[in-house]
């Protein structure tokens, strides 16, 4: 019986001296019965999965710790509310809970708003992992840019958006009703109008990423300008809770200004 271990000899004469023979083993042959290795096979979406965990984990562990930072400081945020109303607003807790509730509110914007650059930063490079060295910097700096935006739609629209609106709001009425104002209700309006302003200055952003994708392009956005500056007026008449139209006049300007602004940096970097 053949040894299973070595290979199997055979022997031929040689063709120069007929009395010599030289040996050779046999050339391996290949089982069809060898098991496939299908865990080297399926690594790469191992990896894919486990990249995919990793960035949810540091996502939502980063959230969960602005969350506790805005809920220590939800009481003195809600003071800083309170400095947007006019002068001879008072506020009042028409149920028990209103002012936990509305700490609580507090707490999520701005937990989210600090975790955001995060957020972004893990689902960009996850999304788009092939970029070279020099687009991801691009991206990087694209995100930092977005955290500056985002901080100044809210200092715009505590400054602007939000004392106009109130002041249309609450000047409307006054020969008929006195103005006290539930604190729940309040901090859930200006709330609310701080971060969606927030977000709509998030736009040069978000076309500056789209044009990694070929969707957007510096000639695109010049020839459909007139197209665009109509729907930024109807998102801002849609975020802008009052039918004033200085309100949605001072959004709908701010958001066509960065719109053109937008432009050049993609242009910039060659799309």
């Amino acid at each position: 019986m053949d040894d299973p271990v070595t290979p199997p000899q055979y022997f031929e004469r040689s063709g120069t001296d007929p009395g010599l023979t030289v040996s050779a083993s046999l050339p391996e042959v290949v089982s069809s019965e060898a098991p496939i290795d299908w865990a080297s096979l399926s690594m790469p979406m191992v990896d894919h999965i486990t990249e995919l965990r990793n960035r949810i984990l540091i996502s939502a562990g980063t959230l969960a710790l602005t969350l506790g930072v805005g809920f220590v400081y939800a009481l003195p945020l809600i003071q800083v509310f309170q400095g947007m109303a006019p002068a001879n607003i008072r506020f009042v807790q028409l149920a028990p809970g209103e002012v936990l509730i509305s700490s609580l509110r507090v707490s999520f914007y701005v937990g989210f708003a600090l975790a955001l650059p995060v957020i972004l930063y893990h689902v960009l490079r996850f999304v788009l992992p092939g970029l070279t060295d020099r687009e991801k910097g691009m991206v990087t700096g694209s995100i930092i840019g977005g955290t500056l935006l985002f901080l100044a739609g809210l200092v715009f629209a505590y400054y602007f958006v939000v004392p106009s609106a109130l002041g249309f709001l609450v000047d409307y009425g006054q020969s008929v009703a006195q103005t006290q104002l539930s604190i729940e209700s309040y901090i859930g309006f200006c709330s609310g109008l701080l971060f969606m302003t927030g977000l709509m200055f998030e736009l040069p952003m978000v076309l500056f990423l789209l044009s990694f994708t070929g969707l957007v392009t510096s000639e695109k956005l010049i020839r459909e300008w007139r197209w665009a500056i109509v729907l930024i007026f109807i998102v801002a008449a849609i975020v802008t809770p009052t039918q004033d139209p200085f309100s949605m006049s001072l959004v709908g300007l701010a958001m066509v200004a960065l719109y053109g602004l937008s432009i050049l940096p993609i242009k910039w970097v060659g799309r």
